[in-house]
């Protein structure tokens, strides 16, 4: 999606730290999850996942007033035992538009993401033996690429910038793990630049899908 510049979004990442007497984690992040909600008019959610395999949940959230974040990170430290970490984060396509990616591929992404195949990429970009000006040449192309790919293939993607940091969030649909392989080596940025590119990958659940079946799916 993107936003008005006026209109401040946060990436919040929230672990559940260990305990000596341990934790019941699926009843814990259920307490998360609802603490993780829209703050009256201050906040709106637009994203909840909960990192396949870890005590982590993300959470991409759009704030018109700061007090209301504050608010609810002041619940999350609340329950204890839990690690926060909170981003600022631009959508990427206004970032995309700063670096003179066509108006028809930085429009409002309409589709959202599928339940199935999820999974969360962050690029650290550095530039080590290229200027800041080939840089963003070679970032315009990665835009371009994406972008089309969203545009024009239905990719399913969401795409989130850090603000002032050459780090880049996605969340994308694939069919099987190889094709994100594929993928990430098949990107612009990789190809030109790859050497100087830190790229993690974790698998997602969204978060209420997670909580609906940890304690009622048999297996």
């Amino acid at each position: 999606m993107s936003f008005p510049k006026n209109i401040k979004m946060f990436l919040v990442s929230v672990t559940v730290l260990p305990q000596k007497e341990g934790i019941d984690l699926p009843r814990f992040i259920q307490k998360l999850a609802n603490l993780l909600a829209d703050y009256s008019t201050a906040t709106r959610v637009l994203y909840k996942f909960k990192v396949s395999g870890e005590s982590k949940i993300l959470s991409v959230i759009q704030v018109f007033n700061i007090i209301g974040l504050e608010r609810t990170i002041g619940g999350l430290w609340r329950l204890g035992a839990v690690d926060v970490d909170c981003q600022p984060i631009v959508s990427y396509e206004n970032f995309a538009r700063t670096i003179k990616v066509s108006e028809h591929l930085t429009k409002p992404n309409s589709s959202g993401l599928a339940k199935e195949g999820l999974y969360w990429l962050e690029f650290d970009v550095e530039y080590n033996g290229k200027s800041t000006d080939e840089l963003i040449t070679i970032w315009r192309k990665e835009a371009e690429a994406v972008l089309t790919a969203r545009h024009k293939e239905g990719t399913s993607i969401e795409l989130y910038k850090a603000v002032a940091q050459r780090k880049v969030h996605v969340f994308i649909n694939a069919a099987d793990p190889e094709q994100v392989d594929l993928l990430s080596l098949q990107l612009p940025i990789m190809q030109e630049n790859g050497s100087n590119v830190q790229l993690k990958c974790k698998a997602l659940q969204f978060l209420e899908d997670y909580t609906a079946r940890i304690t009622s799916d048999s297996i």
